[in-house]
């Protein structure tokens, strides 16, 4: 990987060094070595980004779920006659 840890490359980062990998493995210059390399960069970039989408993915369900409504869609507010 570059100069830059991958705990400190955005979200945005992260994609676009995935698509660079993609793209060297693509290539069939690329030695056996340096492809096992990438392939292990970009799935642990994959990961992180998998667990990024879903963190945003959860505060988005909070932020657009009904008040009254638990996080399954069940109402807890008391019934009022």
């Amino acid at each position: 990987m570059a100069d830059n840890k991958k705990e400190d490359m955005t979200f945005e980062k992260k994609l676009s060094r995935m698509e660079e990998i993609s793209k060297a493995l693509s290539d069939p210059a690329t030695d056996l070595q340096k492809a096992v390399s990438l392939y292990e960069e970009g799935m642990g970039l994959a990961k992180d980004v998998d667990t990024e989408l879903s963190k945003i993915e959860r505060r988005i369900e909070i932020v657009t779920s009904k008040p009254g409504e638990s996080e399954m869609g069940v109402i807890t507010e008391p019934y009022q006659d």
